[in-house]
């Protein structure tokens, strides 16, 4: 997979409509047809460029729960990267693993929470990512697995703490 290398400002396939991702996250749209847009324009990712800390902000589908200290930690386990969030506690742990995307068949990172650590319920997310800045912000399409379907939920950034 390419390593992500992209610049702030993103083209889209019409040259009038220019979108600028800034580096204070609140001007950021929150639709969901704008901001597909901008995931399919996004770079795929290198996992082994995802470490440390990392805030959620929740964009469409789901309350943002940042204002709770919502982060993504991701670390080195074994020859992999895992991780898991924390709002207010530990939960929810992943693996992250190369993946494509079921929207336009690209690559992406795919934050998968199939962990035994995790309930039923937590076992089903698996969040697609793809970078907007290299390692430091990333896009997220948070979906949901249900009887072998993968069903959107909504977009969150991550941003490095």
């Amino acid at each position: 997979m390419p390593i992500c290398k992209r610049s702030v400002a993103l083209v889209w396939e019409h040259p009038e409509d220019r979108t600028y991702i800034p580096g204070n996250m609140t001007s950021l749209p929150q639709d969901n047809h704008t901001l597909t847009r901008i995931f399919k324009a996004a770079a795929i990712p290198n996992i082994a460029d995802f470490g440390g800390e990392y805030f959620v902000n929740m964009l469409t589908g789901l309350p943002n729960f940042r204002r709770f200290g919502h982060r993504k930690i991701f670390y080195e386990e074994g020859n992999k990267v895992s991780g898991h969030n924390v709002i207010m506690r530990t939960w929810g742990h992943f693996s992250l693993e190369e993946g494509v995307s079921e929207m336009d068949c690209k690559g992406v990172v795919v934050i998968n929470y199939n962990r035994s650590e995790n309930s039923f319920i937590s076992k089903r997310i698996r969040d697609h990512v793809r970078c907007l800045r290299e390692g430091n912000l990333y896009i997220g399409r948070f979906n949901y697995l249900l009887m072998g379907k993968l069903y959107f939920v909504g977009y969150f950034l991550l941003s490095r703490v």
